[in-house]
């Protein structure tokens, strides 16, 4: 017959398919499989494979051996147990000294997966009181009554496993905690954003002075709204122009950014996912501290307690600490620390910051072709100046001056659309806001609008 080029499945790929459920051989017990192989086979051909023989021939090979273990549980463990490279005496030894040398805390983890059942423990002692030959059974049974076997079995996999995890747990989820609490405690305390945002909202509140009362805040996704606003000639947003009003008036806050740290980390962080690890960790220690207790004071688990205790006592002070700080910072800008995680709140400053730097660039790469322009214009006129009278090209130095006029006359009012609001300066607009109350809807509002917040507490890390 020829050859089906298919890709076949590997035995530990069939469990839990359809393939688990089907019976090739009924399938050719129905067909002519004579008349199937005239139409399909190929010139010089041998004598036919009796398929069924030779799946016989297969199924007899351990036939002798007795299997107690569900068939696809049984495979799997044999595959597990290969990897390890022990013997069944050295692997259940290692796991009742605690012995992660012996045992990698992978292989622990994966054999985790096989804590015998409540079923498979009374198959394996009925198996041992009708005092049945051992040695019938297959090696994944054998290794099964004797794991079984072992004293307090699931906590001791689990100390294990919480032994041999716990460095690189607390090694993950410091920087994490780190981060959260830097960007937390910088954020809170820039006083340099706080006069951005004093600026955003001073601003705001002008536009909308005609036909909305003030406001007194805004929610911080009002940020990206700053992109989105774009002058009456659509040559620039509300950002660039802020970023220019920055750099005219408040020139000391423009890098307001820099005292912004690991705010781009720490948007990265699932808090409550670090705070329930934390969690988790103290239970794996606890845990061990009570089997040291009931273990004749293994020599393996005092170490790991005295050496660790307080890495993880540090590592739940950081998460009191990053828990109180950002619910502190959250609840500063007027949100809600249940609905408004980690993941949530500092991407808004992510994205601001971003924005607000492209912003900067695009301003100065503007004023650089302005003041290109206005070199190009000062070359023209030197030109002009220099022509003789009598040239006829000096016909048209008057057309070529009202140009020069002209052109210039636009940078200014350029220049005078990027520094000035729609009625004056910025700081006129501020010192209005500052001594003149907006009377909003529902309620007036006084100078205190302008108060810088007095802090009653600070925050130390």
């Amino acid at each position: 017959m020829p050859v089906f080029n298919w890709v076949a499945l590997k035995p530990n790929q069939i469990n839990g398919t359809v393939f688990n459920e089907i019976d090739d051989e009924r399938i050719l017990e129905d067909l002519n499989v004579d008349e199937f192989e005239e139409i399909f086979k190929t010139k010089a051909q041998g004598p036919a494979i009796d398929l069924s023989s030779s799946k016989q021939k297969i199924t007899q090979k351990g036939s002798n051996k007795v299997t107690l273990l569900e068939a696809n549980r049984a495979k799997n463990l044999a595959i597990t147990l290969r990897k390890a490279g022990k013997t069944a005496d050295e692997i259940c030894k290692a796991i009742h000294v605690f012995d992660l040398k012996t045992l990698p805390v992978d292989f622990v983890e994966c054999l985790m997966r096989f804590l015998p059942t409540e079923n498979e423990v009374k198959v394996f002692r009925l198996y041992e009181r009708e005092r049945k030959p051992l040695e019938n059974l297959s090696d994944e049974d054998r290794f099964m009554m004797q794991f079984s076997k072992i004293e307090r079995l699931m906590q001791k996999m689990t100390i294990m496993a919480f032994i041999g995890n716990f460095t690189e747990s607390i090694q993950m989820l410091t920087p994490q905690l780190h981060s959260i609490i830097a960007a937390s405690v910088s954020i809170k305390s820039s006083q340099k954003l706080k006069k951005i945002l004093e600026i955003i909202l001073a601003l705001g509140n002008y536009m909308n002075s005609s036909k909305r009362g003030a406001v007194y805040g805004f929610k911080l996704q009002s940020l990206d709204l700053l992109l989105d606003t774009k002058s009456t000639d659509r040559k620039q947003t509300l950002l660039h122009y802020i970023s220019n009003v920055v750099k005219e008036k408040y020139h000391q806050v423009s890098l307001f950014y820099n005292e912004l740290h690991y705010v781009e980390k720490a948007a990265a962080v699932s808090l409550e996912n670090v705070l329930l690890d934390v969690k988790e960790l103290q239970r794996g220690m606890d845990l061990t501290k009570r089997e040291y207790t009931m273990h004749d004071h293994n020599t393996l688990l005092k170490e790991f307690i005295l050496n660790n205790e307080g890495k993880l006592k540090k590592l739940q002070d950081d998460a009191k600490i990053a828990q109180d700080a950002f619910d502190d910072v959250v609840k500063y800008f007027g949100e809600n620390p249940k609905t408004t995680p980690p993941s949530v709140f500092f991407p808004v400053f992510v994205r601001f910051v971003k924005a607000y730097k492209q912003a900067e660039e695009e301003n100065e790469l503007r004023k650089k072709q302005e003041q290109a322009l206005m070199e190009k214009l000062l070359e023209q006129e030197a030109l002009l100046e220099q022509q003789d009278p009598k040239s006829p090209s000096h016909k048209s130095k008057r057309q070529q001056q009202e140009l020069i006029a002209e052109l210039r006359r636009r940078q200014v009012k350029d220049n005078r659309h990027v520094y000035e609001g729609k009625d004056g300066a910025i700081e006129d607009i501020i010192t209005v806001l500052k001594t003149v109350p907006f009377t909003a809807r529902t309620a007036k509002r006084g100078s205190r609008f302008f108060c810088e917040p007095v802090l009653t507490e600070e925050y130390h890390y």
